[in-house]
């Protein structure tokens, strides 16, 4: 009688149903890779191929698992950093006579990894869609930056703790030496070393992490050949719109969630969000009303 009672209560305590789990909640990424196609069905009908993905939960499980019990509970349990959802989102659904469509990635940043599509509510009070070009926005953030910087004489620069010795050339030695105080308003604090050597001792902070020599002389080259020919007073906005542009976000690069959300943060605080350090406009706004339009929802 004992030993059933015990018998009982242990099988109370050991007892799992897999249903009653999220697979994703065990998988890590590599996992992920593993998963065959067999877990994955194709629906077809006569009028469209739908490729529909389903997930049959307990085969996955019984494939790819092996559950560690102990005494009272579950010692281990592995958390998740992907999810069969996300493969989902990277599937064409292909049909005949219907143009191939996937749905967006889940940060919002189409293929081309250019622009990012976002919800949102404009000045007016109006719903609706916002597209961001993540390089103009980027270049707008780094213009006011640089703008900041040289017309406050803010101290927001962070020195080296190994400074770069940089060659240039004549024409470059000349301009440095002429204007090193004006540079030194945008962040950069060159020393001059000796013939056509510097020491760069200091940069800006937006730049980060210690800058490779071949862009620095790149930097140094492309601002003597903007400046060569008037004064660094008249030159100036035309160098703190390239050092904004060279430092920005691209075109091509991909971006997290996190990456996204501080971009659209530091875009906010701008004084002209709306356009690039070149004027090409930042955001583009479609409202649900002209979306209903264009739908004829309404007229």
């Amino acid at each position: 009688m004992i030993q059933e009672k015990f018998v009982e209560k242990e099988d109370k305590y050991t007892e799992l149903k897999i249903s009653s789990f999220e697979v994703e909640d065990f998988l890590e990424t590599e996992d992920i890779g593993k998963i065959n196609e067999s877990f994955f069905t194709t629906k077809v009908n006569q009028d469209v191929k739908e490729r529909e993905p389903i997930f049959r939960e307990e085969e996955l499980v019984n494939n790819i698992l092996q559950l560690n019990l102990a005494d009272h509970a579950i010692k281990e349990r592995i958390k998740v950093k992907s999810s069969p959802e996300t493969l989902i989102r990277k599937k064409f659904i292909s049909a005949d006579h219907f143009p191939k469509i996937r749905m967006i990635s889940y940060t919002g940043q189409l293929s081309n990894k250019t622009y990012i599509i976002l919800e949102g509510i404009n000045e007016y009070g109006e719903a609706g869609i916002y597209l961001l070009d993540q390089h103009a926005a980027s270049e707008r953030i780094n213009k006011e930056y640089f703008c900041e910087l040289y017309n406050k004489l803010k101290i927001n620069r962070q020195r080296l703790i190994s400074p770069l010795k940089v060659e240039v050339s004549p024409s470059e030695k000349f301009f440095l030496e002429a204007h090193l105080g004006e540079i030194r308003k945008l962040g950069f604090i060159f020393e001059h070393f000796g013939g056509n050597t510097f020491i760069l001792r200091e940069i800006p902070t937006i730049i980060e992490k210690l800058p490779n020599p071949d862009i620095i002389k790149e930097i140094v080259s492309d601002i003597t050949n903007i400046g060569k020919d008037k004064s660094f007073g008249d030159a100036k906005e035309e160098i703190i719109n390239y050092l904004s542009c060279h430092k920005s976000i691209r075109g091509g690069d991909e971006l997290s969630l996190i990456d996204i959300r501080k971009l659209i943060i530091d875009l906010a605080k701008c004084k002209d969000s709306f356009h690039c350090a070149h004027g090409r406009p930042t955001l583009k706004f479609i409202s649900l009303k002209e979306l209903d339009k264009l739908f004829k929802r309404i007229v």
